[in-house]
């Protein structure tokens, strides 16, 4: 990626966490995420523990790391998505862009990705990273691509109205390409 590109694509969002508020653990498998506190305090949660939050402190989500917020009271962060193509498979060099650009062609099954990208057909460390990512339509809601799949089957023929039933493509919306490819081939 051009340092122009990489500009262009990273986005800044500040968020009011309430005591209500209830953010549902996700993922962003092309993105780092850096939270900085802005107001409040909190906990930055993680699917092995918490980070506590206060005024002046940051919260740091690698990639394809499960993650949320909470508070007791009110958090205010400012959050900043960074993408990054992150290299799934190390003896073929794949990168979890170069899956997903597979998945949106059509491929759908681990076989499939191995031929068309290579992935897995070294030393098989990744097959199971591999498997993960075919089994997501949208990490940053967490649905999977059963879940869209038959939201397809039951009617839902355009992106929105998959929105609409799943959740998928409603957030950061770089699926919608996928999305796409699921409503076209029916899988």
């Amino acid at each position: 990626m051009n340092l122009n590109l990489i500009k262009e694509s990273i986005e800044t969002k500040v968020y009011d966490i309430h005591l209500d508020t209830e953010v549902p653990m996700h993922e962003h498998a092309d993105c780092d995420e850096v939270f900085y506190c802005i107001k409040g305090s909190g906990f930055g949660v993680l699917e092995d523990g918490e980070v506590e939050l206060n005024v002046g402190d940051t919260f740091v989500v690698p990639a394809g790391t499960m993650h949320s917020l909470r508070t007791d009271g009110d958090l205010y962060v400012v959050a900043v998505l960074i993408p990054v193509d992150k290299i799934i498979c190390h003896c073929k060099q794949v990168s979890f862009g170069d899956i997903r650009r597979a998945m949106v062609g059509g491929a759908r099954t681990l076989e499939e990705i191995q031929e068309i990208t290579g992935a897995g057909t070294g030393c098989g460390g990744c097959i199971e990273k591999v498997e993960k990512i075919l089994a997501v339509a949208c990490g940053c809601k967490g649905v999977s691509m059963e879940t869209v799949v038959n939201a397809v089957k039951d009617g839902a023929d355009t992106i929105e109205k998959v929105g609409e039933v799943t959740g998928a493509g409603t957030e950061c919306r770089k699926c919608k390409a996928l999305l796409q490819n699921i409503i076209d081939i029916k899988k």
